[in-house]
């Protein structure tokens, strides 16, 4: 009786988390979709559509660790309810945006308030569920979530905008983040700590410094270091890092920590979830659907369904059971060989292979990738389990910067070696040197961030020059070079790992 007493409210918790956190991740499933109605509609330039789209970004990592603070002081369930109605408040204000300010503030708000969820909502998870095998299957439950929401807001974005007003689907956010307020109001339990909040200067600091640098990080590689803007972000980043750590030994009882940062097996699992956004090599398939297949946002969206659904299914009945027999980091390490392989078959990938062959592909990536995220998160949150939230505000953190590497690396090799190989055959269709160059450029544009993948169908190209002859071969050999350092990134992983278990274990034997 004790026991079904007790898994009743377990699976009411497991399910309102699900909500909160699907809800949370609604605008990032399908902004970049939405792109190009919203700025034709709004009569922005690409320019301003790239600073509106850059404010959420900014906004989100500026609220990382002020999230984490205020979830461990004044209750998880209070603050995912303010942060819930914040992004309610934030899709309205996108859906009736006439201009620039109406929209960059609901995007802002969006942000802001979708990532504060999210870092609450894993600091939670694991503060809730601190035994290894229920630990194993209430991550394995919260990690079919993300596939299911990249799954069904795609394919009802591209529904609406090929037929309805965009405005539609920011109505939709509005909807999934009501759901989620409920969700977090009538399924969440009441929150028995109400400690004043306390210091959150120093968590703001130190959000301003993971954000800014991200973002000088990202400039840096568009525009270089000289770039003024880049010279400016990187002024901001020190003087906010200065104070950051003036704050740290001036005040009794900061609210932002270095102490998960001091533990070796934090430390080496966060440079992992630092790679694992560099060797997904999801986005160049999104790339290759359009410009190799010719699909439209929708198309691409469809084609993209059977690698979200195998992941939702997958991080089920693969991540869960396997991480409750074998542990988080083995289940890791297994997965992350089986990934090694699965790469290698990118090379199947072409412009004459049939398009079953990238969707067979990206489905196969796709369950190991989503499956593997879900362990080193669980393995991550368990390092240091009296910190939760901090944790948790460290993960995304890793999570963002691992993201801008995956252009400033991944990205910069793959159309660095892909320009050796490519300027002859764009000769051969009848360019010169300069319009081949200008050409490799435009297409290495258009791939340094999803949310301005949809914008490239605009961009114009040489007089009497098919997209398909001029791009296929680029990207095919993108997508086989990303393969090969995804290899070797994942090598990696398994060594970072390997050493993240030894240095528990070392640690656990020591304490006891």
């Amino acid at each position: 009786m004790d026991t079904k007493a007790e898994a009743a409210p377990t699976r009411g918790l497991l399910l309102g988390l699900c909500l909160v956190l699907g809800g949370s991740l609604a605008v990032c499933a399908s902004l970049n979709y939405l792109l190009t109605p919203m700025l034709s509609d709004l009569g922005l330039t690409s320019e301003e559509g790239s600073i509106a789209l850059a404010i959420p970004s900014v906004g989100s990592l500026l609220i990382v660790f002020v999230a984490a603070r205020l979830g461990d002081q004044r209750g998880h369930r209070r603050v995912l309810t303010w942060l819930a109605g914040l992004f309610v408040v934030g899709s309205a204000l996108v859906g009736v945006a006439e201009g620039m300010p109406a929209l960059v503030v609901g995007l802002l708000l969006t942000g802001v308030a979708g990532t504060g969820m999210q870092i609450v909502v894993i600091g939670m998870l694991s503060q809730r569920f601190p035994q290894p095998r229920s630990r194993a299957a209430a991550f394995g439950t919260i990690g079919m979530v993300s596939p299911v929401i990249w799954l069904a807001f795609p394919v009802l974005t591209g529904l609406i905008v090929e037929g309805h007003s965009w405005r539609w689907v920011p109505m939709a956010w509005a909807l999934a983040g009501a759901l989620a307020l409920i969700a977090a109001r009538r399924l969440l339990p009441v929150d028995d700590r109400t400690a004043a909040a306390g210091d959150l200067w120093t968590p703001l600091l130190a959000g301003t410094v993971v954000a800014v640098g991200v973002q000088a990080l990202s400039r840096a590689n568009s525009s270089g270091l000289t770039d003024p803007i880049t010279v400016l972000w990187i002024v901001v980043a020190v003087v906010a890092a200065l104070g950051c750590a003036w704050r740290l030994r001036c005040v009794a009882s900061p609210g932002f920590s270095l102490l998960p940062l001091r533990r070796p097996p934090a430390r080496l699992l966060l440079l992992v979830v630092v790679l694992i956004p560099v060797f997904n090599t999801i986005f160049f398939m999104t790339i290759a659907f359009q410009y190799l297949y010719g699909l439209s946002v929708l198309g691409t969206a469809l084609a993209m369904v059977p690698a979200q659904a195998a992941a939702a299914v997958g991080t089920r009945v693969i991540a869960a059971p396997l991480m409750r027999t074998r542990g988080t980091h083995r289940t890791a390490v297994l997965l992350l060989l089986f990934l090694i392989p699965s790469l290698l078959t990118g090379f199947a990938v072409n412009a004459e292979s049939p398009l079953w062959v990238p969707i067979l592909y990206v489905t196969l990536i796709n369950v190991l990738l989503v499956s593997v995220s879900i362990s080193i998160t669980s393995a991550v949150m368990a390092t240091v389990p009296t910190e939760s939230g901090q944790m948790s505000a460290y993960r995304g953190s890793a999570q963002s910067l691992g993201a801008v590497l995956a252009v400033v690396v991944m990205n910069t090799v793959v159309f660095t070696l892909s320009r050796l190989g490519m300027t002859d055959e764009f000769q051969d269709q009848g360019l010169t040197q300069s319009q081949a160059d200008s050409l490799l450029t435009q297409i290495q544009t258009s791939s340094t961030s999803p949310s301005v993948m949809g914008q490239y169908y605009s961009v114009p190209l040489p007089s009497g020059t098919q997209v398909s002859d001029v791009m296929s071969g680029a990207i095919a050999t993108g997508i086989h070079l990303n393969a090969l350092l995804g290899v070797l990134l994942t090598l990696g992983s398994i060594v970072l790992v390997r050493r993240a278990a030894r240095a528990g274990a070392a640690a656990s034997a020591a304490a006891d």
